[in-house]
């Protein structure tokens, strides 16, 4: 007889603890802000370095409203106190040459930040810029000073890139919207938006679709890629106008990632709203897919998803939420997960700081 209680214990009990989640507070940050020539607004990536305390907020302006730029400061994770985020220095993002972006009119390459990262085993930052289709500039990883000086290059492997015709590759501003470096630091995670146009359709209200994670080693090379199936459009549009991909990841542990899927959906009156939902994706047994030219002719074995919050559930307004980032510990030892809204500059939206406490 204990034996067999012994055995059921042993079923019944799961080998990893699944992480719970639970909103500490909702923040709006005023609209307008401007701080050293840049302003606070159209937040795509986030990031929490433990060494200074520091939090680094990327804009996605492409030099339209001043210097494509981003903002270290401080951003307050304590219950019933203001979020902030408080500024310290507005840093202009910088091409190899040394010169700021120009603003997308000028003909050669803007900049798109959509994440950012301090890096865990040096002093330097990497963000992301999503490419400029028109121009023919790739999707890139560039590394950073803190004071914005540029060390290092990337471009995304040439699968994630536009390819010339856009019978194969990259969609138009839906490439690498999600950084992460593993937990040990050698690796640094990308997460593509959509699916590559040789991976299939888009989601859509009755479809889902297969995305693309890549891991990279320190050096910038390619050391495995995996599918990833996006839900479907959480809602459908009143005027056909929606969609959903990955905004953003997050590592969790060696073999797993929080993925942020975003839906934005298109109202009558011209408005967007948004449906967010977080997953812990494992990769354990996902399929390495760096040599499979397509997805969408070829079964791959996918990686496993689970829900771990539905946004739409907590009761309050969700604007874009875009960015993600692992904050202090509370007094308890529990992890603080923030998360903030790419305003789009639109009057309509918001800039919104979540923060959530994540515990087993």
């Amino acid at each position: 007889m204990r034996a067999l209680v012994l055995a059921a214990l042993l079923v019944a009990t799961p080998a990893i603890a699944q992480p719970r989640l639970s909103l500490i507070k909702a923040c709006e940050t005023p609209k307008g802000i401007e701080f050293q020539g840049g302003g606070y607004g159209g937040i795509s990536g986030i990031d929490h370095d433990p060494r200074t305390g520091l939090w680094a907020f990327i804009s996605d302006d492409k030099s339209e409203r001043g210097p494509s730029h981003f903002f270290l400061g401080r951003l307050d994770v304590r219950p019933d106190k203001p979020c902030g985020p408080t500024q310290e220095a507005m840093v202009p993002l910088r091409r190899e040459d040394g010169a700021t972006f120009p603003d997308r009119k000028a003909g050669t390459e803007a900049a798109d930040g959509e994440a950012i990262r301090f890096d865990p085993l040096s002093h330097d930052l990497v963000w992301a810029t999503e490419g400029d289709f028109e121009h023919s500039d790739p999707p890139s990883v560039r590394r950073i000073k803190a004071d914005g000086t540029p060390v290092q290059r990337v471009v995304v492997p040439d699968a994630l890139t536009f390819h010339a015709g856009g019978a194969t590759g990259a969609r138009k501003n839906a490439t690498v919207e999600g950084l992460s470096w593993s937990v040990d630091g050698r690796f640094l995670w990308l997460s593509m938006e959509w699916p590559l146009v040789q991976d299939g359709p888009i989601p859509s209200v009755s479809e889902t679709g297969l995305t693309r994670l890549t891991r990279l080693d320190r050096a910038g090379k390619a050391r495995g890629q995996y599918a990833y199936r996006v839900d479907p459009v959480q809602v459908a549009s009143p005027v056909g106008v929606n969609d959903n991909g990955i905004s953003e990841i997050l590592a969790l542990d060696d073999h797993r990632l929080l993925v942020l899927e975003r839906s934005g959906v298109k109202q009558a009156d011209g408005r967007y709203s948004y449906h967010i939902r977080l997953y812990l994706a494992d990769l354990a047994k996902a399929q390495d897919i760096s040599k499979i030219e397509s997805l969408g002719v070829t079964p791959v074995r996918a990686v496993e998803k689970r829900l771990l919050l539905n946004f739409d559930r907590l009761g309050i307004r969700i604007d874009n939420l875009e960015a993600m980032a692992w904050g202090p510990r509370l007094e308890d030892g529990a992890r603080t997960l923030v998360l903030a809204s790419d305003d789009n500059y639109d009057a309509n939206q918001v800039n919104q700081i979540l923060v959530l406490r994540f515990a087993p």
